[in-house]
């Protein structure tokens, strides 16, 4: 696809970068962090030293795409490089890669063990380097250097992307070619300096490549034709590849900051998981670190290598009891610097040269490149006061640490941490009032107006196209009122001035009505029917609804959420999860619920490889079959934090009946006033008094097997658990599922991230024996 051209007020001369030289390693390579994860058909390669940050993805051999995909993405600026190596010289694969490759030839690209390291350039530009492999010619196809954002618009939008993002031919000869990308402004407005990237194609010493350069002849209107050359005759050529940037590197915290050392005091189930952690023994601590600073949290790579309110508090709840009081502190004081005014809390941070693009389209040209605060989404500002209030009332890591914490000066606003939670305290309870004067649907919390996304779900299909979310109105509402009682009766939060009494009935009513009017009734003969539509649609087979046991009565759920008039979506969901991990007073009928959505796919969620996050065979609305299918970001597929969230939570419930459901009548103090079953990694309290249906061993057990089932369901994909989302393939001939890559199956090329911090949550958990 052709990129256009930069608009002219964008367009300006190199200044400071035209006579930059092709990168250098200096200094010593102390790489804190080195590791590769194989996902999705890509080869992830991941990098932090004293220098920088940078994940780099490529194409795998085994992978059937005609093109080999390079992306390299540094946490520092969001900033990075997207282009496509093309098999050369057939005009039949497109500039994005697109293509039979055994029709148009084939290309094989990878990368030199032991290659990959952070490189500088002049002008205090760093990133990495590494050196790649051609077995064949190659053309560049479709090259994006600078903002990650725009490489995720390109990848993600049908290869659209806006102009004012092109690139320069900076230089080139056959064995040089630097592609630059100048930021939109300079570093502040008194300045004549700019921020930038650049990619570097060079030829090292002893490879007999060479590169072969057309410039466009419009300007930066049309791309430069870049040839790669090999030998041939079976002789590989290889190309060095370098992208770096200006912007300010991150400091990391290593995996002895992040995770409590193993000699910490707690249950035999905490102990355990944290085996391998603080020293980095463990992969996934290694992956775990390479997400989070010092400052904040990154939510997954490469596509969301940036602050991401939402993912790092459902990480840090589903993480915490595993994590040091700096790591936790560091999420937290994040999420409490990004509030706005108002209260509310920034679900996503845009930085770097996309920012300047942000702010040039809302009319805000003056304010640069200064950081722009999505405010948009309905859970994140729910979600802070549960994390405190695990954090300082429950866990030993936040025992007598809530003054000095929250009379800390921001950084990024005026006012201390108590100043700005006030805000966020007053919001929700706001918010929450008109629900407990009168709870009809109309007063629940609404997507905003104008906005087709406010949950997790974030997009309109997702939600079913409805305006009350299930998750954030039935789960995170009280759960935020719930925590802010509590911290107020701990005296955590006497400066709002607020009556503990006064949040806790707030809370209750909330508690008590918003679930039901989420209540789906389906009658028994009526639910087969749909499930039979459901297969035949879905291209599954009737023996799955034959293996299970036919429905003896009514089917009733949760919807996904109300339609503008309080009409259900009737799409059976993964969302009590939440109910599970934050509810203070979870009903029986509820955890039913819970029971009945656990049962194999159709039926409920579950998979040969994973819990499925919404399932709409239940739905009179047969167009939520198309809607929520398999090849959906939020359809019939798996997201691994959902099913860490759902496990999480039924420990937690299991766990208030430590001595009927456990089997135990042990239970080990792990902080203030609390005490946790000994096969638990978490610390959570039991309410007063214990719930009535601890009693019923009957239900525990159904409890139990429910429990049983879904780990069985996770265990079938162990090696995706801490990607971010992948999709099924079902066999009809053995009736099994397996995975299935969802970017090789949406049409939109959303593809998953290889690493995602929410589903580290895994690390939390263990396996009930």
């Amino acid at each position: 696809m052709r990129l256009l051209a930069p608009a002219s007020s964008i367009v300006s001369t190199l200044l400071l970068y035209a006579n930059a030289t092709s990168a250098q390693i200096v200094g010593p390579q102390n790489a804190s962090l080195a590791f590769k994860v194989v996902s999705g058909g890509n080869d992830n390669y991941f990098l932090r030293d004293n220098l920088t940050s940078a994940q780099l993805l490529l194409t795998s051999a085994n992978n059937t795409s005609a093109a080999r995909r390079l992306v390299v993405a540094l946490p520092a600026g969001n900033t990075g490089a997207l282009t496509y190596f093309l098999p050369k010289p057939d005009a039949a694969v497109s500039q994005d890669g697109s293509g039979d490759s055994s029709t148009t030839g084939t290309l094989n690209v990878t990368l030199v063990d032991g290659s990959y390291k952070s490189a500088t350039t002049d002008y205090f530009n760093v990133g990495v380097q590494a050196d790649l492999t051609f077995d064949a010619n190659a053309t560049l196809g479709v090259t994006i250097v600078g903002a990650v954002r725009a490489m995720r618009d390109y990848v993600e939008g049908n290869g659209v992307m806006h102009e004012i993002f092109n690139y320069t031919l900076a230089s080139y000869n056959d064995t040089s070619v630097r592609l630059h990308r100048q930021c939109i402004n300079t570093t502040s407005p008194a300045s004549s300096t700019y921020k930038g990237a650049d990619l570097y194609l060079t030829v090292p010493s002893g490879s007999p490549a060479r590169l072969s350069v057309t410039p466009g002849n419009n300007g930066t209107w049309t791309p430069p034709t870049i040839d790669i050359l090999v030998p041939g005759g079976g002789q590989n050529g290889t190309v060095r590849v370098t992208v770096v940037t200006n912007e300010t590197s991150l400091m990391g915290l290593d995996t002895q900051r992040l995770f409590l050392p193993e000699s910490t005091n707690g249950s035999q189930a905490l102990q355990t998981a944290l085996q391998g952690l603080a020293d980095g023994e463990n992969e996934a601590a290694k992956q775990v670190s390479f997400l989070t600073y010092a400052d904040k949290f990154t939510a997954g790579g490469w596509r969301f290598l940036t602050y991401f309110g939402r993912d790092s508090l459902i990480a840090l709840r589903l993480l915490m009891p595993t994590l040091t009081s700096e790591a936790i502190e560091s999420a937290l004081g994040a999420v409490i610097e990004r509030a706005n005014s108002t209260g509310a809390l920034c679900h996503e941070e845009t930085i770097g040269d996309y920012a300047s693009f942000v702010n040039i389209q809302n009319n805000r040209s003056d304010l640069g490149d200064q950081p722009f605060y999505d405010y948009k989404v309905r859970d994140c500002y729910l979600l802070l006061l549960p994390a405190m209030s695990h954090y300082f009332l429950e866990l030993p890591q936040g025992s007598g640490r809530a003054q000095q914490f929250l009379s800390q000066n921001a950084t990024l606003q005026n006012g201390t941490y108590a100043e700005i939670l006030n805000r966020t305290i007053f919001y929700n309870l706001e918010r929450a009032t008109p629900f407990a004067q009168s709870p009809i649907s109309s007063n629940l919390i609404v997507l905003r107006p104008g906005q087709p996304v406010g949950n997790w779900r974030d997009s309109n299909e997702g939600l079913g196209y409805g305006f009350y979310p299930f998750d954030v109105n039935s789960a995170l509402v009280p759960a935020s009122l719930r925590a802010t009682q509590a911290l107020l009766e701990a005296s955590v939060l006497g400066f709002t001035g607020l009556e503990p009494e006064e949040v806790g009935n707030v809370a209750e009513v909330w508690e008590a009505k918003a679930p039901g009017l989420f209540e789906v009734t389906v009658g028994a003969e009526e639910a087969e029917e749909r499930l039979s539509n459901f297969v035949r649609a879905a291209n599954l087979s009737e023996s799955l609804l034959a293996a299970n046991t036919t429905t003896s009565g009514n089917v009733s759920l949760y919807a996904l959420s109300l339609m503008q008039d309080g009409t259900p979506v009737e799409v059976l969901n993964s969302d009590m999860g939440f109910n599970l991990v934050y509810g203070a007073n979870v009903s029986r009928e509820f955890l039913q619920h819970v029971v009945d959505a656990l049962q194999p796919y159709p039926r409920g969620l579950l998979t040969d490889v994973g819990m499925v996050v919404a399932n709409p065979a239940y739905d009179s609305n047969t167009t939520m079959i198309d809607v929520l299918n398999r090849a959906a970001y939020h359809g019939t597929v798996i997201w691994s934090f959902q099913q860490g969230l759902m496990a999480g939570g039924l420990a937690r419930q299991l766990g208030f009946c430590t001595v009927n459901a456990l089997g135990s009548n042990s239970t080990n103090s792990t902080g203030p006033s609390s005490s946790s079953p000994s096969n638990t990694v978490d610390t959570n309290p039991a309410p007063t008094p214990i719930p009535d249906w601890c009693a019923d061993a009957a239900f525990v057990q159904s409890m139990q097997d429910a429990q049983a089932r879904l780990w069985t369901s996770i265990r079938g994909a162990q090696d995706e658990i801490y990607s971010e989302v992948w999709s099924y393939s079902f066999d009809n001939a053995t009736g099994m599922f397996s995975v299935a890559d969802l970017a090789s199956l949406s049409p939109t090329g959303t593809e998953s991230d290889a690493i995602q911090l929410w589903s580290y949550g895994f690390l939390g958990l263990v396996e009930p024996e």
